[in-house]
């Protein structure tokens, strides 16, 4: 049990929706076991109250926050600083505040390459194709690019939002992504869009891309990523199984993602050994 004092410093996550977040359990876990003095929160957020809840966070001396959908981007022009990384992708999911001084960070990069980093999965030298063209997409590709694979293919459905990433990861990191599919021959396959989870439980990421028909390109040389935690087996997941591929869900980028946060937060470092108690305790897995 947190407890909680006068000296007990605050940390939250905002967004809006809100509920749903896991963070707060996971921030507040982490601070049981190390013994540290903070308490996380979660508080929603509307758009047009955002400026004020910043304002908010130097007001009343918050230690820092996380920052969900809606206010990635928007937050930006709230903050004192924000770090190199953040200030390329444009997207910011953590502000520390120190003495007032408010700079931005973005962990959901490095969270997701820990994450394969983890589960053996070595991206250098490989051929990656990622489905889905959403907020965690730049990310993730940012990221990836970074390890210098083979090749990067980009699909989306609508092929222009993939052709637009491509030209703004090429403007800069010079890398260049192919939008169309040249051969159906992958080491890794990721999924940032939302097929599989609810309400989309039956969905497949690849049932939207006209270039492929069928599963058949996965095979137990493939490793298959979905950035989806909840269900912790999607459909996708499942079809990758049955075809001997190795599975990965979104559950450890969440995790990695937010031990990063907690760093910045606290400078506290977290071990790897915690990351298993984690997902014991606090997801059940």
């Amino acid at each position: 049990m947190i407890n909680i004092t006068g000296k007990t410093k605050q940390l939250a996550v905002i967004g809006d929706p809100i509920e749903h977040s896991f963070s707060p359990r996971l921030h507040n876990f982490i601070s049981a076991c190390l013994g540290a003095d903070y308490v996380y929160s979660a508080w929603q957020v509307k758009s047009e109250n955002l400026k004020n809840a910043i304002e908010g966070v130097r007001a009343l001396q918050i230690s820092g926050i996380n920052v969900t959908a809606p206010h990635k981007k928007e937050v930006i022009k709230y903050l004192d600083d924000i770090d190199d990384m953040a200030k390329i992708l444009g997207s910011v999911n953590t502000i520390v505040n120190k003495d007032g001084h408010l700079k931005g960070y973005n962990t959901d990069s490095e969270g997701f390459y820990l994450a394969l980093k983890s589960q053996g999965i070595e991206i250098s030298g490989k051929e990656i194709l990622v489905i889905g063209a959403g907020g965690v997409t730049v990310p993730t590709l940012m990221r990836i690019v970074k390890e210098n694979p083979k090749s990067i293919t980009l699909l989306n459905r609508t092929v222009k939002k993939a052709e637009d990433i491509s030209k703004q990861i090429y403007e800069k990191t010079g890398y260049e992504i192919d939008t169309q599919v040249k051969d159906l021959s992958f080491d890794i396959v990721i999924n940032t869009t939302s097929a599989g989870m609810a309400p989309q439980l039956d969905a497949l990421p690849t049932d939207a891309i006209a270039e492929i028909d069928s599963l058949d390109f996965i095979t137990e040389a493939t490793a298959v990523v979905d950035m989806i935690y909840n269900p912790r087996q999607t459909k996708f997941l499942k079809e990758a199984s049955l075809r001997g591929a190795k599975t990965v869900n979104g559950l450890d980028m969440l995790i990695y993602q937010g031990i990063l946060a907690y760093e910045l937060f606290t400078g506290v470092k977290v071990g790897n050994d915690l990351v298993c108690r984690i997902k014991s305790e606090v997801f059940g897995v």
